[in-house]
């Protein structure tokens, strides 16, 4: 279906399939069937007029494979190979492997492929495998293999700065073994089961706990996140830690060890070794402040991440790691859960509120800004009166936020939802309070915070008496953005939009998008992820989104 000219090289590591033949449509599509920009990975499907009609006597097969073709006439098909490319800046294709060789790790969705491409890159190698090894029940690494060029010695521990210097940190083998020749099958293809186990040295697995504390500390890490256990020099985030496992986290650190930490020293120290200096030095109002600071390094412009109705811009740091270290993010929080009497009269106030804040950060353009769901009318509003003043907006990122709300009479589901996340961030559930015997009386099976206070006070061992305020500073702020948003209106700006709406039935639907066009000059990009729109910013929806983000940021989308 494609075809290219022997002796054209694509980009190191990869193999290039070329263009289509005549007659022969190809796309390179995201789960949710949108177009992926160029350099951005995604699954090939193939139309045209050489289509076969099926697999002989396999209808389930052939319903699997062969879909409904968005680009063309009513009615025809396309078939979808299963193979993972991308779209060189030349127009060619370049095959990246399958998405059979697609692993989740840790509750990261990885591409083995893209890996083994970049690992292939490396000037002294001559070929590359990567693999996904259990060698210890439940204790999954991935794990590179290289064979060196002619008259080349490789270091491994060099191999990982080389991969990690492109791919986020959780996509870094946890060893690269070097070989004298990849194991084949009879057939000539790679004999995964004949990869040796690697060989883990200090240097790879890190530095074992050297004082009390220190110990204390990686049994903490390790209970929160579920594994045997952690090296002083592990990264919390890369091992599969979240925003809600960081609060739990937090919480254990505080009713174990007594100390006073906020989220915020574990976004900036996220290993036991950097957050044991933390300990008594950091004030955990830190983590709420307006601007939250998510990652502070990199070459590139900061990307401004809007919070969601929730009020926290916590949920942000699984995509600031994905992101990886060129872009510095930054998330904006609302005023109200420190001062709960200052709640904001509009979004419009709201939105001139983190334009200060983004400028004692970045005092010029051209800005970059993200809001999820209700984050995104304000990221929007703040787009326009950055352009009032004078700068530019070269990139605006709404996930999943609509243009127009309906508020609802009271502001009790919103009361609940916020609660809800609440009980889930401390390890409970809403099961755990509505009901029980606890002086209070739950309506229609919603949570109220007189119970979930109540609750914790009695099951929550560290709990304090400010956590009271805290809680009430939460459901008053969520109920707050609620009630300005049904008066919010968008207005025009001019910045380039990239939308990406949740899509959880894969229909491709991306019409949410479409209320947009009215509110913008700059033109939208529409994709769409197969998740829920509360589950956007979880590690598998990540997976999907961060590329489509970091090309827009690049520019080439």
């Amino acid at each position: 279906s494609t075809v290219d000219e022997v002796g054209e090289e694509a980009a190191a590591g990869v193999s290039s399939i070329g263009r289509p033949i005549a007659n022969t449509q190809v796309y390179v599509l995201d789960a949710g069937l949108s177009p992926v920009p160029t350099g951005v990975a995604g699954e090939l499907y193939i139309a045209g007029d050489g289509l076969a009609r099926g697999y002989l006597n396999r209808p389930g097969l052939t319903a699997e494979r062969f879909v409904a073709d968005p680009f063309g006439t009513p009615g025809s098909r396309m078939y979808r190979t299963g193979d993972l490319v991308r779209w060189s800046t030349a127009g060619k294709l370049e095959y990246l492997g399958r998405i059979d060789d697609q692993v989740k790790l840790r509750g990261f969705r990885i591409e083995l492929g893209e890996i083994e491409s970049v690992l292939a890159a490396h000037p002294d190698i001559a070929q590359a495998a990567v693999i996904v090894r259990e060698d210890r029940p439940g204790d999954k690494r991935l794990v590179g293999y290289a064979v060196p060029a002619a008259d080349t010695v490789l270091d491994p521990q060099a191999l990982r700065a080389h991969v990690a210097k492109t791919v986020p940190g959780y996509m870094v083998p946890s060893a690269v073994m070097v070989l004298d020749a990849l194991p084949l099958t009879p057939n000539g293809k790679l004999n995964r089961r004949a990869l040796p186990a690697p060989e883990f040295t200090a240097g790879t697995t890190g530095r074992a706990p050297r004082t009390p504390q220190e110990k204390q500390l990686c049994e903490l890490f390790a209970e929160a996140l579920g594994v045997e256990q952690v090296t002083i020099d592990d990264n919390f985030f890369e091992l599969g830690g979240h925003s809600l496992l960081a609060t739990r986290l937090i919480s254990r650190i505080r009713t174990a060890m007594g100390a006073e930490l906020g989220i915020r020293a574990l976004f900036d120290a996220p290993t036991v070794a950097g957050l044991v200096e933390r300990l008594g030095v950091d004030h955990p109002e830190d983590s709420y402040g307006v601007l939250l600071p998510l990652r502070t390094t990199g070459s590139s412009a900061p990307l401004f991440c809007v919070h969601p109705l929730g009020s926290l811009a916590w949920t942000y740091r699984g995509l600031a790691d994905r992101l990886g270290p060129d872009y510095p993010v930054y998330g904006l929080q609302a005023r109200g859960l420190l001062q709960p009497e200052r709640q904001p009269g509009s979004v419009a106030e709201m939105a001139a509120e983190y334009v200060a804040q983004i400028r004692t950060v970045q005092p010029s353009g051209p800005y970059r800004l993200l809001g999820w769901s209700f984050g995104g009318n304000v990221a929007h509003e703040m787009a326009a009166q950055l352009e009032e003043q004078g700068e530019q907006v070269s990139l605006l990122v709404l996930l999943d936020a609509g243009a127009e709300y309906a508020v609802a009479p009271d502001g009790s589901i919103v009361e609940h939802e916020t609660l809800e996340m609440l009980l889930q961030s401390l390890g409970y559930k809403a099961g755990d309070v509505v009901g029980a015997e606890i002086g209070g009386e739950a309506s229609a099976g919603r949570l109220s915070r007189a119970d979930v206070i109540e609750f914790l006070r009695h099951a929550h061992a560290d709990w304090r008496d400010g956590d009271e305020a805290r809680i009430n500073a939460l459901v008053d702020t969520a109920q707050n953005n609620e009630r300005i948003l049904g008066d919010f209106k968008p207005r025009r700006c001019s910045s380039r939009m990239l939308y990406i709406a949740a899509d959880p039935a894969r229909t491709g639907d991306t019409t949410a998008a479409d209320k947009w066009l009215p509110h913008t000059d700059g033109g939208v990009v529409k994709h769409a992820v197969p998740y829920e729109h509360e589950a956007m910013m979880s590690p598998d929806s990540l997976s999907h989104m961060v590329p489509l983000v970091a090309a827009s940021l690049r520019g080439e989308a």
